[in-house]
């Protein structure tokens, strides 16, 4: 029978950890990072940010199309799924007016709620 010393058993056990703690991370990597959400030149590169989702609501700040702030979801739609809200006015992509009421929640106050119009901003992700 053989014995094993105090300092072997821990030399075994600190590799195995070493080993396990330097495996990478899968669990996350087939999760989406949430785009980021700026404003867009059509709109004069204004992009408003709201407490609520409504025109109404409290204006936390105004975007650039040089500052960003993060979208609070990740999915196949940059900042989706979208919130009902009510309707606002402004540019699209191809530079055509739109009426919508569809908004996007972002990271600007967290934890508080905080929204951007969707049909009036630009995404990267």
């Amino acid at each position: 029978m053989r014995t094993w010393s105090p300092a072997r058993i821990f030399l075994v056990c600190a590799s195995v950890a070493g080993a396990v703690l330097t495996l990478p991370a899968t669990a996350n990597a087939a999760e989406p990072e949430p785009a980021l959400v700026h404003a867009s030149p059509m709109n004069e590169c204004k992009l408003n940010v709201r407490a609520g989702t409504d025109v109404g609501s409290t204006l936390l700040t105004t975007l650039t199309c040089d500052n960003y702030t993060t979208c609070t979801h990740a999915g196949d739609t940059p900042c989706g799924p979208y919130v009902t809200g009510g309707v606002y006015t402004c540019v699209d992509g191809d530079n055509k007016s739109v009426t919508d009421n569809r908004w996007a929640e972002v990271a600007w106050r967290a934890p508080q709620k905080s929204y951007i119009a969707v049909s009036c901003a630009a995404f990267r992700q």
